[in-house]
């Protein structure tokens, strides 16, 4: 019988490929190693779009957590040029 997972389990898998991709990167790890831990963040976030069971947006937002969690608030937020014109208008 096919188990299936959780969204919730898909995510927290996601979260800890990208705390292991970032904590190889932060200790200077070998490019064949972090090249491998990317590999595996890059093929599991296609195959969540390819499913449909998480947007771009999703994505950005998970990674940006881990990330901040890792290694800290991103120093600065950057607008787009639509965000941009629609805060002036």
């Amino acid at each position: 019988m096919l188990k299936t997972k959780s969204e919730a389990e898909l995510f927290e898998t996601l979260r800890s490929l990208l705390r292991e991709s970032f904590r190889l990167q932060s200790e200077g790890s070998g490019r064949a190693r972090l090249s491998q831990a990317v590999g595996y963040v890059d093929g599991y976030v296609r195959a969540l779009i390819e499913t449909g069971v998480a947007d771009h947006a999703t994505l950005l937002a998970v990674v940006r957590d881990v990330r901040a969690e890792s290694r800290g608030a991103a120093t600065r937020t950057i607008e787009s040029e639509a965000d941009r014109a629609v805060a002036a208008a």
